[in-house]
């Protein structure tokens, strides 16, 4: 069951659109129990709609029993931009509250609310769930690097304008844009913290990023992460290698298909 939820924000002082995935059963739907959740962000050049159309999620949705929620994030890679909207405090501040209110079946827990994504989305997922550890169990962070370990030059390029609207033109390290300040800081909070399931193709362009972010977690003693790397041979920043991760995440998280759900064609 797929519903597009057209909501104005007021932190983002916007109307934006997301998707929301609760899984159909066969029989009468009856409202018991609540849905663990995923939260799946797009890439740079995807909208709310990405993982729907490119991948087979909401089949996914369907056979595991679990909702998804696909929130729109534009090109801010999920973070609270220097000169735009505040993207991140959208989605970990406004954005659940309101979507839980709307469909109550969507549960809270932290230990049932999950956070991945691919490329950007990636990057941005990570951030969520090291910066608000109360809020996920996981994280499933595909094609992701740490944009402070990202060099910048404000040469006037299109590049450079978009880092800048993105973050200005400071170093990112020690902020809250850099995912090892983050990841630092959370474990030194003493609180419960996500598990991260992390992967990179090896053909991706941006597999260097990917590895400074794989040195990070295990490197931490202890592996207080219960971090996880795969990095297949032959993938690259494809649809085909975040489909497949995506499934590689659910048995991270240790989801099984459940008998009788309803599958599309049947």
């Amino acid at each position: 069951m797929r519903i597009e939820t057209n909501i104005h924000s007021e932190i983002l002082a916007l109307d934006t659109t997301v998707s929301v995935i609760l899984p159909q059963e066969k029989q009468p739907y009856s409202g018991d129990g609540k849905l663990k959740v995923l939260w799946l962000l797009h890439g740079g050049s995807g909208d709310h709609t990405a993982w729907l159309r490119m991948s087979a999620a909401e089949r996914y949705a369907n056979e595991y029993g679990i909702a998804l929620v696909t929130p729109g994030g534009l090109q801010s890679c999920f973070t609270d931009m220097e000169h735009g909207g505040r993207f991140h405090s959208y989605l970990t501040e406004e954005l659940p509250p309101l979507l839980r209110h709307l469909f109550p079946r969507l549960s809270a827990a932290r230990e049932d609310n999950y956070i991945s994504g691919y490329s950007n989305g990636g990057y941005g997922c990570l951030k969520a769930g090291l910066a608000r550890p109360d809020l996920y169990g996981a994280i499933g962070a595909f094609s992701a690097g740490d944009k402070s370990d990202v060099s910048f030059v404000n040469d006037g390029s299109l590049r450079s304008r978009d880092r800048i609207q993105l973050f200005g033109e400071g170093s990112l390290k020690g902020t809250d844009n850099d995912l090892q300040h983050l990841g630092r800081r959370a474990l030194a909070g003493g609180s419960p913290l996500p598990r991260v399931y992390h992967a990179c193709g090896h053909l991706d362009p941006w597999l260097d990023l990917n590895l400074i972010v794989r040195d990070f977690f295990e490197g931490l003693e202890g592996n207080p992460y219960n971090y996880r790397y795969h990095q297949p041979e032959g993938m690259a920043h494809t649809w085909d290698f975040w489909d497949l991760e995506l499934l590689r995440f659910f048995d991270y998280l240790g989801l099984e298909k459940e008998p009788g759900r309803y599958v599309s064609g049947m």
